[in-house]
């Protein structure tokens, strides 16, 4: 596709988004802008990720699928669990962590096909 015929399509796309919603209330704007934030960190998008494909996990088994510490992924399940992402279950001396909003998932999904990156 020509970069005069990608401009159309964009501007078309634009126009049709633009046109059919209805401007954000100050309250949606700060909604996603905390969501924005939670994902703005590359261990919480990848804890995110593998949370939805084993469905819980305890710290020790994330870390093990993760480069980072075990403290900085408590530290940010820590965030993603305030923030309502996720629940955790205490089941003896484990706490299993699991994926309850999955918008931030999709939200993540929908940005790297947007970037066709992935």
């Amino acid at each position: 596709m020509s970069d005069c015929a990608t401009q159309q399509v964009r501007n078309e796309a634009r126009a049709r988004v633009a046109s059919s919603s209805p401007p954000l209330s100050d309250e949606a704007v700060e909604s996603i802008a905390a969501m924005l934030r939670v994902l703005a960190d590359p261990t919480r998008i990848r804890l995110i990720e593998v949370l939805n494909e084993r469905g819980r996990a305890t710290v020790s088994a994330l870390t093990a699928c993760l480069p980072v510490t075990q403290q900085n992924v408590s530290k940010q399940l820590a965030v993603l669990h305030q923030a309502g992402i996720l629940s955790r279950h205490r089941e003896g001396v484990w706490t299993h962590y699991e994926l309850t909003d999955f918008a931030g998932w999709w939200l993540v999904e929908q940005l790297a096909s947007a970037l066709s990156v992935g």
